[in-house]
């Protein structure tokens, strides 16, 4: 289904030493649920450099959506664009959030990464854990003792040798799963200020973005996109798929990128 329009005028905010981007489109709307395209840099709750200018403030500054509330049945990282999905109501959270939990929410997400695995595609299945060294409440870390079950299927479209575009399936829903078991296995993807280097989440923090940082990201946000939602409608029990097409800044990186790497079955 495609995104509508953008909801009413608006323009990306400066904020410090980057730009926020507002521009969210509604993407499909019932009684029951609200189907978003989240741009990047932009977060879902109120946090840090995000205090202000969210999703969920934002919706509420609407006036279609200033006496709801809001309930997200996921969500995504500040940086991550692409499909989020609302429960306009108790009962169809209550309905969702059963259903992300039994696994029976399929997401599809498309990425940027450096390198070119050898495999065309696989399972990743490793679980994931705090860090407790690295001084960040969110950061985790291949943990084969302690760590929750994580597993991810990966699928090479297509590589230059240097960088390759995958598709990521998560099988579950762990914080920063994608790009933790992405980097563990030594792709991570382009522009992941923690998981290329934690040193440069370090310094940004500090000091925000610069030109050595950027060198090394190769892209200012992080090159992941949450391209595709399917799920049991949770008042007609019908199974439903919202797609949000993959942004310019990612598509613009995409292009350089050619076929040149023999991935193996």
């Amino acid at each position: 289904m495609a995104d509508s329009p953008v909801l009413y005028p608006r323009e990306r905010v400066r904020h410090k030493d980057f730009y926020i981007d507002v521009n969210f489109r509604v993407i499909y709307e019932d009684e029951d649920i609200l189907v978003l395209h989240k741009p990047a840099p932009l977060a879902v709750h109120p946090v840090g450099s995000y205090s202000e200018l969210n999703i969920h403030s934002l919706l509420k500054k609407d006036p279609r959506w200033a006496n709801m509330k809001i309930r997200f049945a996921h969500r995504l990282d500040a940086e991550t664009s692409g499909v989020l999905l609302i429960a306009k109501h108790y009962e169809a959270a209550r309905f969702l959030g059963k259903e992300f939990i039994a696994g029976r929410v399929k997401k599809k997400y498309h990425a940027v990464v450096f390198g070119c695995p050898e495999a065309l595609s696989g399972v990743i299945d490793l679980p994931l854990g705090h860090d407790g060294s690295s001084g960040f409440q969110t950061v985790r870390i291949v943990d084969r003792e302690n760590g929750e079950t994580a597993k991810t299927h990966y699928r090479i479209l297509h590589s230059n040798g240097e960088y390759s575009v995958v598709e990521l399936q998560p099988r579950t829903g762990r914080t920063h799963q994608l790009r933790a078991h992405m980097s563990f296995i030594g792709y991570p993807i382009v522009g992941d200020k923690i998981y290329i280097d934690l040193k440069i989440f370090s310094r940004y923090v500090v000091h925000g973005l610069d030109e050595e940082m950027l060198a090394q990201l190769k892209m200012k946000r992080l090159a992941l996109h949450a391209s595709e939602l399917s799920f049991t409608h949770p008042r007609t029990h019908e199974w439903v798929t919202f797609n949000s097409d993959m942004p310019e800044d990612i598509r613009l990186f995409i292009a350089t990128i050619g076929e040149q790497c023999e991935a193996k079955r």
